[in-house]
């Protein structure tokens, strides 16, 4: 039994103006959440460790999986913790969190697994700073298939789309907050 057309348009009407704003390349600036605090490295890179551990059981993974290449990630982290005439360069959770992604899946800090370590850093960024789950529980605000799709679509972009890819995740983790 499907649903009449007037209730998927109104289901999905935020899609459509989405899609619109997208080809007119007229994303809005949205506010976010202030802040949000980056982990330490070394609590990063045990996180990491814990997902190398479970995809190797899984057969999934090697041990170049997340090797960091020198002090790469070290490095990204320290950008995203960079100020700008005194403000911070990536002033709200969002912003972080849509660049941590970014950068991690282009910048390929680590040996093996840049997308799977970037998916598994943005969710766990998301995680430490509470915005993972809606504030009264539940299901998780990125389902896993849209993390799958968010991350092959930054890894499938050019460079000329970074701010339009930034500016559609910031947009969806803060209308999904």
């Amino acid at each position: 039994m499907s649903l009449p057309s007037g209730l998927l348009i109104r289901q999905y009407e935020d899609t459509f103006t989405w899609l619109q704003r997208y080809d007119d390349d007229r994303f809005p600036d949205v506010e976010g959440q202030s802040a949000g605090e980056l982990p330490p490295l070394d609590q990063a890179q045990l996180q990491l460790d814990e997902l190398k551990r479970f995809l190797m059981e899984k057969g999934e993974a090697s041990e170049l999986f997340a090797r960091d290449r020198g002090q790469e990630l070290a490095a990204l982290l320290g950008n995203l913790e960079q100020s700008v005439f005194g403000s911070p360069a990536y002033p709200t959770v969002e912003s972080k969190a849509a660049h941590l992604l970014y950068f991690v899946v282009k910048n390929h800090p680590f040996s093996d697994g840049n997308k799977r370590s970037a998916a598994f850093l943005f969710v766990a960024f998301l995680d430490f700073n509470g915005r993972l789950t809606p504030e009264t529980g539940g299901e998780a605000l990125i389902s896993p298939m849209a993390l799958t799709s968010l991350t092959l679509m930054v890894a499938q972009s050019s460079p000329e789309q970074k701010d339009t890819i930034i500016a559609l995740i910031v947009a969806m983790l803060s209308a999904s907050g």
